[in-house]
């Protein structure tokens, strides 16, 4: 089975997303589950201190539904926290319920392409999901930052936040911004909207820049060629986040045609069998 599946695609700017938020739209908890979070989440917090993780509550939007109609993304949006992801992300939690019974926390992940043809990666570290793993530069899209000038939930914002903390890389240094999507994981269940970040700065510069962060255990690059985007995906399927896969997948179907998607998709798919 996939790790994975694509709630819904395109090529998406700004003004083609629609956000309806409300923040009463939160993960069904009565005072059992209360208490189940709590346990868990000081157990959690043992953990990430013997381990030197960092591990913090922090509110996050919580992804209720999503639909792509006549050429724009709409989401519904809620409220959650990572505390109650922490709980929801647990096997026998998820068993027993359905998705929309969980705490689903919204998050941005982002192929970025530099201007001389490089995509940008990293190996996570300090981190709870997929550490070791390869993936695009993502983070959670948090309620107390990610807004615009009115205040409205804004995932572009996020994307941007995240680039310049784990990477270093300026709001000035980017050319154009898309989204391409939402996909979910379903092994860690959250949902992540999918972005194109493309700079008009070289590789060269941007490894010259300082993160302010320390998640990336190291930024690595790879050619923007239709052949080495499939090769990495093939040779490195398992081995790559349940949320950066997609990513990519979503990148090289925009980039190098849907012919090149189903082909991609389906020897990822026959790995799985």
């Amino acid at each position: 089975m996939l790790e994975f599946e694509i709630l819904a695609r395109g090529l998406f700017r700004p003004s083609e997303l629609h956000i309806a938020y409300d923040p009463s739209l939160r993960m069904p908890i009565d005072s059992t589950i209360q208490a189940h979070i709590d346990q868990l989440w000081q157990q959690q917090l043992t953990i990430a201190r013997q381990q030197q993780i960092p591990l913090f509550d922090s509110s996050l939007f919580r992804l209720v539904h999503v639909e792509v109609d006549e050429g724009t993304l709409h989401l519904t949006l809620g409220d959650t926290t990572y505390k109650e992801y922490t709980a929801s992300r647990q096997p026998a939690f998820v068993q027993e319920r359905s998705r929309q019974q969980l705490s689903n926390p919204l998050a941005v992940c982002s192929v970025v392409e530099t201007c001389d043809g490089f995509i940008l990666y990293e190996q996570r570290q300090h981190v709870a999901v997929h550490a070791g793993r390869y993936h695009v530069i993502a983070g959670f899209f948090e309620r107390a930052m990610d807004r615009d000038a009115q205040g409205k939930p804004d995932p572009f914002a996020a994307m941007r936040r995240e680039l310049r903390e784990e990477t270093g890389i300026l709001p000035a240094d980017i050319a154009e911004q898309y989204c391409l999507g939402a996909v979910y994981d379903i092994i860690n269940p959250h949902a992540e909207l999918c972005f194109l970040t493309r700079l008009h700065i070289l590789l060269a510069e941007v490894l010259t820049r300082t993160p302010e962060d320390d998640e990336i255990k190291q930024l690595r690059s790879l050619a923007a060629t239709s052949e080495r985007l499939r090769a990495f995906i093939l040779e490195n399927h398992g081995n790559i986040s349940a949320t950066g896969e997609p990513n990519l997948l979503l990148y090289g179907g925009w980039k190098y045609g849907e012919g090149w998607l189903e082909e991609v998709m389906k020897k990822i798919t026959h790995k799985e069998t």
